[in-house]
């Protein structure tokens, strides 16, 4: 048991609980971090496995856009991205076609979008204004992004933050050199350097709190302190498996209303690229293949273009993801390569010859996390802003679904949630109240 009294104790060891545990140390402050995980890093979750080319993204995979705080922190670290660029294509039909954008019948979607004077759910949304029947592939295609891009439940879902996000911009997509994990490698380092005091294998049971004091009791031992910062998945607030006394009833509505997808991930490695073969691809030219997406077991799969590796990522997110949470390894494999096969005419046994490695995520069924990550949900601006009020200077939310603006459900949004509220909790200590 740790006699130490804590300045800060922080709950989660991922994006958003590192750089704040970094930024409240470099103030002088001590600070204690507990992770229920072996690893520190929450879904930024990198592996070497045996078979594959290179380092697995089992995690957060992306960098969407020139994100300022990502960005920073690249530079510092010498962490170096390079752009994922390349076509789109779509299964259908029994027949493989190339498609401009993401959404079938983009035009006639904003010229939607521009109708509405509130926003509602997508799900009302295409009750509302898309319920003609010349608008059915739209509402298919809207609801597989939805899902398949958001990880989300179109019942919940913003339309205006979808809005938003489709007509932003084009914004460049990137894939970091050597995984994702050197960042959070990188950002613990740094924390231990500054006396940042780790606890691993951890879980938090209970919150007990009074004003600028707090008490953590975890399956091993009890930590004192005074302030906490929770930084642990919407999914796992939303669980209430951590017990806080006196209990916080308006934090967990406000954590019940937001977006929380769910999502499993698929990484194949073959002994070559053969998508790029137009005996595999109905005589279509594929080489430039960046996503692609289907009506199959697992719709959406996307390749590592512009690098050359063997490597195709499959996805399956949203509700139907939820609907699997117990499914074994083998059959999600199975569902992947069952869906390949069709996808690209292929005899299941030569694709099975082909295929070097299998490694995969469910991340709804890891108790650490309930779901891979969050979403614009109606009114999230004003749920955000209430969870993140502190409780008596005391009790602090950070996270990735805790920051509201596109960049909900990313890295960017865990690193600038956590910064932010650090800053929040280090202008709020006071010496003289001790």
């Amino acid at each position: 048991m740790s006699t130490t009294r804590y300045d800060v104790i922080i709950i989660g060891a991922g994006a958003a609980g590192m750089l704040a545990a970094l930024e409240i140390a470099l103030t002088g402050r001590v600070v204690a971090v507990i992770e229920a995980k072996d690893r520190t890093g929450g879904r930024i979750h990198t592996i070497n496995y045996t078979g594959f080319e290179k380092p697995v993204e089992m995690g957060a995979e992306f960098v969407h856009g020139d994100l300022p705080t990502t960005v920073n922190l690249f530079e510092k670290a010498g962490i170096k991205k390079h752009s994922a660029t390349g076509e789109a294509w779509e299964y259908k039909e029994g027949a493989l076609e190339k498609r401009r954008d993401f959404i079938e019948d983009y035009d006639a979607l904003v010229k939607k979008f521009k109708s509405l004077n509130n926003d509602i759910s997508v799900a009302d949304f295409m009750k509302q204004y898309l319920a003609d029947s010349q608008y059915e592939e739209l509402r298919a295609s809207l609801k597989n992004y939805v899902q398949g891009y958001y990880a989300g439940d179109i019942d919940k879902a913003s339309t205006y933050a979808l809005y938003e996000e489709l007509t932003g911009g084009e914004e460049k997509d990137y894939r970091v050199d050597g995984g994702y994990g050197q960042l959070a490698a990188w950002l613990e380092k740094q924390t231990r350097a500054k006396g940042v005091q780790f606890f691993l294998l951890e879980e938090v049971r209970e919150i007990n709190w009074k004003t600028l004091d707090v008490e953590i009791v975890t399956n091993k031992q009890t930590l004192h302190g005074k302030k906490v910062l929770v930084t642990v998945s919407i999914g796992v607030l939303q669980s209430e498996m951590i017990r806080f006394s006196p209990a916080l009833p308006g934090k967990m509505s406000a954590a019940k209303k937001l977006g929380f997808g769910h999502a499993i991930k698929t990484n194949l490695q073959f002994t070559g690229p053969f998508w790029k073969d137009k005996a595999f691809t109905r005589g279509k030219k594929m080489s430039k293949l960046n996503f692609l997406f289907s009506n199959q077991p697992i719709p959406t799969w996307w390749t590592q273009h512009p690098r050359k590796e063997a490597l195709l990522v499959g996805w399956l997110a949203g509700p139907p993801a939820e609907s699997v949470t117990t499914v074994a390894k083998d059959v999600v494999v199975e569902n992947a390569m069952q869906s390949l096969a069709q996808i690209f005419s292929m005899e299941p046994a030569l694709l099975q010859q082909k295929l070097l490695a299998a490694a995969w995520y469910n991340w709804s069924a890891d108790k650490h996390f309930y779901g891979a990550y969050s979403y614009s949900v109606v009114d999230g601006e004003a749920i955000i802003k209430s969870m993140i009020e502190p409780v008596e200077n005391t009790i602090y939310f950070a996270g990735e679904g805790l920051h509201h603006g596109n960049e909900i459900g990313t890295v960017e949004a865990a690193l600038t949630s956590g910064r932010n509220v650090a800053r929040q909790l280090i202008a709020q200590f006071d010496s003289t109240i001790y």
